[in-house]
């Protein structure tokens, strides 16, 4: 157990599975990619395909934090 940690403030704490940050941000990085390919190249499934690499990977780094 780490000392020191329990009556930290809010910001300092780690990002949990079930919180809406991971939700968050695993969200806004597939839009955010699949829209600027979609708008680079106009193929919806490219888009869509890099979008769900994009979500898988920054899910994977989440977990990790």
């Amino acid at each position: 157990m780490e000392r020191g940690r329990k009556n930290a403030p809010v910001r300092y704490r780690k990002v949990l599975p079930g919180d809406g940050v991971e939700r968050s941000i695993v969200g806004i990085l597939f839009a955010v990619s699949a829209v600027g390919v979609y708008v680079m190249t106009g193929a919806t499934v490219t888009a869509v395909l890099v979008g769900v690499l994009l979500a898988l990977v920054a899910l994977g780094v989440v977990t990790q934090l």
